[in-house]
Formats: C-alpha cells, structure tokens, sequence
C-alpha cells in the first residue's frame, strides 16, 4: 500500500513514429500533446536536451493542455559538455520560465552521460551545478556503477537533488536502480533492456527498442511501490520507439489498479494483451 502520490507518464511525447500506432493516422503534430494529455498526467518534455527552452513553446505547452504536469530536461551543455556559463543558465531558465513559474511543474531533470563517473571533480561539478540551480526540483540521473556508494547519494541528498532510479539492460555496464528514495521525492526512467544494441547501435532509438513483459513490468511495480512509501513519486517510459513506452505505461498502470483505455492500434501494432 502506498503512501504519496505516484505518477505514470513518458518520455517524451513528440514522436513521428508514434503516429499510427498511439496517435491516430494524420494526427497533426501540434495536436500530439493535447491527445497524449487523454492518457497521462505527467511528460518529459525532452527537446530542451538537444536545443534550449524556448518561453513561447513552454508557454503552448500549457496552453494546449489543462493540467498536464511537466518534468524538463536540461540541456546538454549542463550534463555532456560541461563548459556552461552564466549566460547559458539565464538562456535556460528564461525559456524555460513559463513552466517553472506554473503550478504544473515537476522537475529539472539532469542526465549525465555513462562516462561521467564518481571522483571528487565530479561531486564538485555537482555542488557547483546544484548552487546555479538553487531553489528549483531537481533530479540527477547517474548512469556510471561507480555512483552506486551510500556517502555519494548522501552528498547528493544534501545537495538537493533527487536521485533518478533507472531500469536498463543489466549488461549495459549502466547503474540499474539503485531504487532508494533520495531525495524529497523519487524519479524513476524505464529505458528498456536491449542489451544488444545499448551501446552495438547506429540509430540512438534502437537503444530503446524494447517492450517490458508484464512479468517484467509486475517486477518493477513492487520496486516503484516500495519507493512510493517514502515520497511523492514519477515514472516515465523511455523505451519509445514506435510508442512501446506508450503501451508499457498504460499496462503499468492498469497493473497499479487505475482505469485505463488502451488505443486499439497499440495494442495491434505489438499483438500483446496485458491479461493474455
């Protein structure tokens, strides 16, 4: 039995190969976040990784939708390049303004790549990066083994930050879980298990191209719920291509008990059923 609220969503919302299986045929692509809002309460949005926020696209964000809640991801100059400046941050945050400043905002949330791993430099780098930051939710996503040590998810704790929970193939050399609550509140990304082409790939979606079991995603509940006891708590799909995240968040929360309605073409498009 859970105590705070949990949240099933996506990452991300804004793809082509979507359409036809999740959006209808010929779903205009300014349209995508209204009909996703029919599924979900919670999104990524996860542009703002490759390009940054822009205040009039956030501001269609809300505007399109009635009480969506949004989760941001920042841009890659804070978490692969690591060389930001001042005027980077103003940029992002200023973009990202009218999100932040609505009651509809979840987190920032900073996901750094496999390479970046523990050392003193790099819990620096976090301390400075938190301090520019301050005063906003935040999660980290820290995909090295090397992060899997009680003294850094202390510091990260005190630091502010959320500690993001992932699930991805075991063989990957990434940091599955670590499933603990640090943090004022959990954050969970389910990336699939294709351990195959995590890292033998030469389409970054192919990293993503898995759909959960049930058996899978009944393993992963208890983990959620567990985390759930401790705080408010997110769970986003990441395993997006041709919208099978789609599919394995709405199994995921019919699983949770909720009501849902799965679109006939997704269910078609995988040929699986969620009580076969």
């Amino acid at each position: 039995m859970r105590g705070y609220p949990l949240y099933v969503g996506c990452s991300g919302f804004s793809y082509k190969d979507w359409v036809g299986t999740f959006y209808p045929p010929a779903t205009d692509r300014s349209d995508f976040l209204t009909y996703y809002e029919r599924f979900f309460s919670v999104v990524e949005i996860n542009y703002t990784f490759y390009s940054m926020p822009h205040p009039f696209t956030m501001e269609g964000f809300i505007t399109k939708t009635s009480s969506l809640r949004f989760s941001i991801k920042a841009n890659r100059v804070f978490t692969h390049v690591r060389d930001y400046s001042p005027e980077d941050i103003e940029r992002f945050l200023k973009g990202a303004t009218p999100i932040l400043e609505s009651d509809r905002f979840i987190a920032l949330l900073f996901q750094f790549p496999q390479s970046f791993s523990f050392s003193e430099e790099a819990m620096a780098f976090l301390r400075r990066l938190s301090g520019d930051f301050a005063g906003i939710d935040r999660a980290v996503e820290l995909r090295g083994r090397s992060w899997n040590r009680a003294e850094a998810f202390e510091e990260i704790s005190l630091m502010g930050f959320a500690l993001v929970s992932v699930d991805a193939p075991k063989e990957s050399g990434v940091l599955v879980g670590p499933w603990k609550s640090v943090g004022s509140f959990n954050y969970v990304r389910l990336h699939g298990r294709n351990g195959e082409r995590w890292h033998n790939h030469r389409k970054p979606y192919e990293r993503y191209d898995y759909l959960y079991s049930v058996k899978e995603l009944k393993e992963i509940k208890e983990k959620v719920l567990k985390l759930a006891r401790s705080g408010e708590t997110y769970v986003f799909f990441n395993n997006h291509y041709r919208g099978k995240g789609v599919l394995n968040a709405l199994w995921f929360k019919e699983l949770l008990g909720e009501r849902v309605s799965v679109p006939k073409s997704l269910s078609a498009a995988f040929s699986r059923r969620l009580w076969e």
